[in-house]
């Protein structure tokens, strides 16, 4: 039952990331229907990739941050708020951090464990995922891995399919990459495509038998038939294991990707069907004005 409040904490952060992508978006999603991609196509994503920010928006941007003074108002002169400032520094690394620190009082890690994995998820009878100072007899692993493959109808002619492999090793240090492939039938000039992925380094701040957060950064990228476009990756998401055969999965990747801002968000709640998985959920899905939302299904296999 500990574990119920992590699920409350990763709903408010992905309510949080989800609000403001929308509100940047042309038109209101709230007028679109909920199972159709809110851009018009591919040529949105990729003009978004694409674009360059003027230089006169550089320059306006660079005029404000120097514009402002590093001191404000003090109740002495000349300025000396050391103390409000630790505070407030002090406040603000709490809140910053909270996103890691929190999940690992709540589950209990001390980081004092040693850890093992199972084949997976609740092979022989076992209560989750991870050996944790366990006298279990059976077959133990160093290294664990779960391979999915997945669908994304995002509208009648834009549609998105993917692979994602994560390989993690027991001294909680792993790899998280994914691969989308984007095809847009009906078109004029024909059908459209193109290739979207990310490569992240992660690392499992938080763990239990149930439940295993991770974070991490990487890189984005982007081919189509335009040039390739790279930007900067946070990665960010849990596995939960409740109770057999049930598994409740999401992550956020935050990132730039060409000259645009990438948001990316995957919720699902899948059955494990010995190592198998059979999984289903939402995407959310935007680069600077161009979002792509729509139910997601697939099938997994972990070992």
């Amino acid at each position: 039952m500990r574990a119920v409040p992590l699920i409350a904490i990763l709903f408010s952060i992905t309510m949080i990331g989800c609000s403001t992508p929308v509100s940047m978006a042309r038109t209101s999603t709230a007028s679109r229907p909920i199972f159709r991609a809110a851009s018009d196509g591919l040529s949105d994503l990729e003009s978004a990739a694409h674009a360059r920010p003027r230089d006169d928006d550089d320059k306006k941007r660079n005029e404000r941050k120097n514009s402002g003074s590093r001191c404000g108002t003090c109740n002495s002169s000349p300025c000396t708020c050391s103390d409000q400032g630790n505070i407030s520094a002090q406040m603000a690394l709490t809140v910053i951090t909270s996103p890691f620190t929190v999940p690992a009082a709540v589950i209990g890690d001390d980081y004092s464990h040693a850890t093992y994995f199972p084949d997976y998820p609740y092979a022989d009878g076992l209560p989750g995922s991870l050996l944790i100072n366990s006298d279990f007899k059976g077959k133990k692993q160093t290294l664990t891995g779960n391979l999915q493959t997945f669908a994304i109808p995002g509208s009648s002619d834009l549609d998105r399919f993917g692979a994602r492999l994560l390989l993690e090793n027991s001294d909680r240090i792993g790899i998280d990459t994914e691969t989308d492939y984007w095809l847009q039938t009906h078109r004029r000039g024909g059908p459209d495509h193109a290739w979207n992925g990310d490569f992240n380094v992660v690392y499992r701040f938080a763990e239990s038998e149930h439940v295993q957060w991770r974070a991490g950064i990487g890189f984005n990228w982007l081919a189509d038939q335009t040039q390739p476009e790279f930007g900067v990756n946070f990665t960010y998401g849990f596995d939960w294991f409740p109770v057999r055969p049930w598994t409740i999965s999401s992550v956020i990747d935050w990132g730039t990707l060409g000259g645009g801002t990438l948001f990316h968000n995957r919720s699902s709640i899948g059955v494990m069907l010995g190592p198998a998985e059979l999984f289903a959920g939402y995407d959310y899905f935007q680069l600077g004005t161009a979002n792509f939302h729509g139910p997601v299904a697939g099938v997994g296999y972990r070992f």
